[in-house]
């Protein structure tokens, strides 16, 4: 009996995880893709995944014994995944069971695994050394639920996550007090000087008092935001940020019955987060168990929409990573450092050390997408428009003026703060320069080492290219007066 009811157990876990990560499969794909795979395999590598577990559930039942091996096999390797994340110090998310566990890799996570891969070696061993296997598994089980439910206890008390900010009028809030009305909460996590996240500022406010009947969105900001919004809760210790392992910004995370449900990293991916906890039917546990139930309709609504030609001829294959005429257009984490200060490197003349802006969004660059992706706290710099506004311009800078090119160079981002990172950018001494910063003022060319570009602007061609082929055309500041001094 207690051979099958392992069976069972390990059938229905690999099962759910198939068709949870079947019902959100381009969670899937980026998760693999925080795990190293290239862009490129990361569909195919999400695809393999659901389907090896499919077929570790069906070995179960059919082939026990096999079936169980498959399994501790199948643990060993996620195992051993884990761990060299957390040797890296990197808090992956795992998305194991697509949004049902959104959690980063931790080591409940490989208690977890160490609990299924026993109740395996029961089955694969036919019941032998029961009695070992069995206490391996309760202890296991004991290490991977016994945080979870330490921060339940501490939810119900108020101190869920270290949560417990100011707002600007100084009133306290913690997690209790956010989820009084017991609806889905989404807590937006933005830093002052972000200019994606200064971008976002009124849509959170706009949510806020027109979604307030269905879903509670609060604003956790590193700072005061320069635009108003009416729940902002401060963190300038940014130990929230920590707490739900926000590495950049702007973010989101979902929680709802006291549990975090899903992530959002950018303005687009936290709009639809938002947007879906606004629903009846969002991502509740109840709706997210369903949406597992019925995981193959997203993989028929997209052979359907395959079948439909019209509009989308020139549609990458990928829209998250294709190349533009020897560039690349990315969908990530990335430093931006169009208006970036620099200063001479105090070990290297020939680098200047830029101090950019970590955002999430499209940029453009000449390595290819899995070159820049971001790993740990290394980012690598790219172009885009994603902070311009109206006070931009591109102010253009004399010959023999030193300038900082930060295109595509590493950047370090700030450990105490992730929404800036240091980039080694190369000075440069000779030619015009042109750069977003300076407020057209040239004056400023002479006054500060700014991080600019060639008149030609490398990659901005293939950036308003690739942004028009998918769909989202972009606006470039104007020029600059010839003179302001």
């Amino acid at each position: 009996m207690a051979i099958l009811a392992a069976r069972l157990l390990l059938a229905g876990m690999f099962t759910v995880a198939a068709l949870t990560k079947l019902s959100d499969r381009g969670g899937a794909r980026r998760a693999v893709t925080a795990f190293g795979v290239p862009r490129a395999a990361a569909a195919f590598a999400g695809s393999a995944l659901i389907a090896g577990e499919f077929g570790v559930a069906a070995l179960l039942l059919a082939e026990p014994r096999t079936g169980a091996v498959a399994a501790l096999l199948a643990l060993a390797g996620f195992s051993v995944v884990a761990l060299v994340s957390l040797a890296r110090g990197r808090a992956i998310e795992c998305h194991c069971f697509g949004r049902l566990s959104s959690a980063p890799l931790g080591w409940p996570t490989l208690a977890r695994n160490g609990c299924f891969a026993a109740l395996a070696g029961l089955v694969a061993l036919d019941g032998r050394f029961g009695w070992a296997l069995t206490t391996f598994a309760v202890t296991m089980l004991v290490l991977w639920l016994g945080p979870a439910a330490r921060r339940r206890r501490a939810s119900r008390t108020g101190d869920a996550a270290g949560l417990a900010l100011p707002d600007r009028a100084g009133r306290v809030w913690t997690l209790d007090t956010l989820q009084e009305n017991r609806r889905p909460l989404v807590l937006v996590f933005s830093q002052p000087g972000c200019g994606a996240c200064d971008a976002l500022l009124p849509e959170v406010a706009r949510w806020q008092d027109e979604l307030g009947g269905s879903v509670t969105v609060a604003l956790i900001n590193g700072g005061p935001a320069g635009h108003r919004v009416p729940l902002e809760l401060i963190d300038e210790t940014r130990a929230s940020f920590a707490a739900y392992g926000i590495t950049a910004t702007p973010s989101a995370v979902l929680i709802d019955g006291g549990r975090r449900v899903d992530t959002a990293r950018g303005a687009g991916a936290i709009a639809e987060l938002v947007e879906r906890a606004a629903r009846p039917t969002g991502l509740t546990r109840r709706g997210l168990l369903r949406g597992a139930s019925v995981g193959l309709l997203p993989a028929v609504a997209a052979t359907a929409a395959a079948c439909d030609k019209s509009g989308k001829a020139n549609l990458p294959s990928n829209v998250d990573a294709f190349e533009v005429d020897g560039a690349w257009l990315c969908n990530q984490t990335f430093a931006l450092c169009t208006t970036a200060p620099c200063v001479p490197s105090k070990t290297d003349p020939g680098i200047s050390v830029c101090d950019c802006v970590v955002v999430n969004g499209y940029s453009v660059g000449f390595r290819n997408c899995s070159d820049r992706a971001q790993s740990g706290n290394k980012v690598r710099s790219a172009f885009s428009t994603v902070n311009v506004n109206a006070n931009f311009g591109v102010l253009t800078c004399p010959s023999g003026v030193p300038w900082a090119n930060c295109l595509d160079v590493e950047c370090e981002m700030d450990p105490n703060n992730p929404a800036v990172a240091k980039c080694q950018c190369l000075t440069v001494t000779t030619g015009e320069s042109r750069t977003f910063a300076g407020g057209c003022e040239t004056a400023t060319c002479t006054s500060t080492i700014w991080s600019a570009a060639t008149p030609d602007l490398p990659a901005t061609a293939q950036y308003r290219k690739g942004m028009n082929q998918i769909g989202q055309p972009v606006n470039f500041p104007k020029t600059c007066p010839a003179s302001h001094p």
